[in-house]
């Protein structure tokens, strides 16, 4: 990243130096008559979002924003958010409790990418995770916070006007980096290879970009994620946007849990219990591809866990346009774990990567981006929040886009290749993974 650096600060109380910026954050319960005043679908009115089934974390506004690149990613992101967190709480108006502050942030699926990764610092931040609706007012420790109420005339008055006016978007696609015809030939190299034993598993992914002449509503677009798709974690960092099915890793406390995905069935293709099974719970190919994702990721927790419990074998997910074989792990963690640390060690999974895990990323990195000038950047990396404590909570950046500006979005999607995979049929899988984003794409009417 790069930074700006102003004087030193001293605290008016002790004397003693300030870090640059050091934040901290203040919280409330909403009342019955503030709930009353929130305006609908405020995902759509959100900077930054990580949120399932209406309950997460929404961020509004910009306090302060840091991007980061390369191998050491997660380590120079882990030290500046301490720095910029490392301060007493303050004396607090009336009504109000000291919190620990929070960031949003998404990382590159590989190392090597030209992308930035970033955490970005709200304003405010609404958690609708608990039995209650909190408020939270992210601040520099410098500032004199305000009471509760004027915190939510605040809050309200920050929230960015939004016609409700809007509809499915008509886009057309543009330049994809990669078009279906090099899809195909990238799949069947990739199978060769594997008959080479090079790697037993590699996901490939492609893009799609879409042009929409009237330009795009990303907040009605938000919205209609949100609503098609309540049982995934609809996300928003920077220019990132999608509803994932696929936890990368959560931490609250000492427990640590994850969702693994991997084995995918169009619901187009599989229309009943007997095909479902056939193609997905009962197909060798897919659960050989689920079995890697599920023992890469045990492997890669392993050192941080004290105990680990795996659900004894995997569970047909249904979302809007798959079938996924799914498989949940939860972990008890050493006290001194943050959940970056676990993103850290654990991204990119099998999942979206391969097994053997160098072999295959080699691998991706030679076909997507060299051969092709497809840098995944953001899509398939780590995308969620964390607390000043360390915890948090990880997708994995599918089923989403990149925003590039008003008129253009760009869409991807991967899947899995193992020995005897059919590039017709792979493509075809991507299809039904781009389907949700671009069914959710909505543009401004005019």
């Amino acid at each position: 990243g790069v930074f700006i650096v102003p004087p030193p600060r001293t605290s008016a109380k002790t004397g003693t130096l300030l870090p640059i910026m050091s934040f901290t954050a203040a919280a409330f319960s909403l009342t019955d008559a503030q709930l009353a005043q929130l305006p609908d679908g405020l995902i759509g009115k959100a900077t930054s979002a990580f949120s399932r089934h209406r309950h997460g974390k929404l961020g509004f506004g910009e306090r302060y924003r840091f991007t980061t690149r390369g191998p050491e990613r997660f380590v120079q992101a882990r030290n500046r958010w301490s720095e910029l967190t490392a301060v007493p709480n303050a004396e607090l108006p009336h009504g109000l409790t000291s919190r620990s502050p929070i960031c949003f942030a998404a990382f590159t699926f590989d190392a090597r990418s030209t992308v930035e990764s970033l955490m970005v610092v709200p304003k405010f931040v609404l958690d609708t995770s608990a039995g209650t609706i909190r408020l939270a007012y992210i601040y520099d420790v410098t500032e004199q916070v305000p009471n509760q109420d004027a915190l939510f005339d605040m809050f309200l008055a920050d929230l960015p006007e939004d016609p409700r006016k809007n509809v499915r978007a008509t886009f057309r696609n543009d330049a994809a980096h990669m078009s279906e015809d090099d899809f195909r030939q990238v799949v069947d190299e990739a199978v060769q290879r594997i008959d080479n034993e090079e790697f037993s598993k590699i996901v490939l992914a492609r893009d799609e970009r879409v042009h929409a002449p009237a330009g795009f509503h990303i907040p009605a677009t938000m919205r209609a994620l949100a609503d098609d798709n309540p049982t995934a974690w609809t996300y928003k960092v920077g220019p990132l946007i999608g509803s994932t099915p696929e936890l990368l890793i959560g931490r609250k406390d000492n427990a640590a849990n994850a969702r693994v995905l991997a084995g995918t069935v169009d619901r187009d293709i599989a229309v009943n219990d007997e095909l479902i099974a056939e193609q997905l719970s009962e197909n060798p190919k897919q659960i050989f591809e689920h079995q890697a994702a599920v023992d890469s990721l045990v492997e890669k927790l392993s050192p941080f866990a004290t105990a680990l419990n795996i659900s004894d074998s995997p569970f047909v997910l249904t979302l809007p346009n798959v079938y996924h074989l799914a498989t949940d792990i939860s972990a008890e963690l050493t006290a001194s774990t943050s959940v970056l640390d676990l993103v850290a060690e654990i991204n990119p999974t099998a999942a979206v990567g391969g097994t053997p895990r160098r072999a295959a990323l080699d691998a991706i990195w030679q076909l997507e981006a060299e051969k092709h000038g497809m840098d995944r950047g953001l899509y398939a990396g780590a995308v969620g929040w964390l607390d000043a404590n360390g915890h948090g909570e990880f997708g994995i950046a599918l089923r989403g886009s990149v925003i590039e500006d008003e008129h253009h979005v760009r869409v991807y999607a991967g899947c899995g290749i193992v020995d005897g995979s059919d590039a017709a049929a792979e493509l075809a899988e991507t299809h039904a993974k781009m389907r949700p984003m671009k069914k959710a794409l909505r543009m401004s009417a005019r």
